[in-house]
């Protein structure tokens, strides 16, 4: 009997130790991924009429130009706090690669809390990828460490100068250092 409820300990013990490291992995090495159609426009695109959803990605209604201006926040949950972040992930189409007539520019930005003081933490950018149709661009910035008392998001820019290139925001992810 003893022998029975050591080993019914020993396997539950055990078990919640693996579901900790399981825990501890998923929130230092996961993902946090934003699609574009959950972003905010601001108030100047969305008076100009510049932009469509398209599915869960942005882009230009029609043959606009001009710049979309999207705000996608950045919820960090408790076990978030001390984590280290400095890789974004921009998924883009960018008809154009590297040219000039159109980008997806995204900002990664914090702020403390009461404050209105935005600091830049890093910038992903479409037109560092010489690739023309759907694809990821990863950015790498300094290591970060999320704090209790700050707000964090990116503030997403599509330009478009030429209307006949095809570009969208399709989403933005975060993947953390440790």
């Amino acid at each position: 009997m003893t022998k029975r409820v050591t080993l019914g300990c020993f396997v539950l013990a055990f078990g919640a130790f693996l579901l900790e490291i399981a825990d501890a992995a998923r929130a230092a090495d996961g993902p946090l991924d934003q699609i574009g159609g959950v972003c905010v426009p601001d108030g100047v695109t969305i008076r100009e009429g510049l932009y469509e959803t398209r599915g869960f990605g942005i882009g230009f209604r029609g043959s606009n130009t001009g710049t979309i201006r999207l705000l996608c926040s950045f919820t960090v949950s408790g076990n978030m706090i001390g984590t280290n972040i400095g890789i974004t992930f921009l998924s883009v189409i960018d008809g154009d690669g590297i040219a000039e007539g159109a980008r997806v520019q995204a900002v990664f930005r914090h702020a403390v809390l009461g404050s209105n003081v935005a600091v830049t933490n890093g910038i992903c950018d479409s037109n560092t990828s010489t690739l023309s149709g759907p694809h990821n661009v990863a950015c790498f910035f300094p290591s970060y460490t999320i704090k209790i008392n700050e707000s964090y998001w990116w503030d997403v820019e599509i330009q478009r100068s030429d209307p006949t290139i095809n570009v969208e925001f399709l989403g933005v992810g975060m993947r953390y250092l440790n």
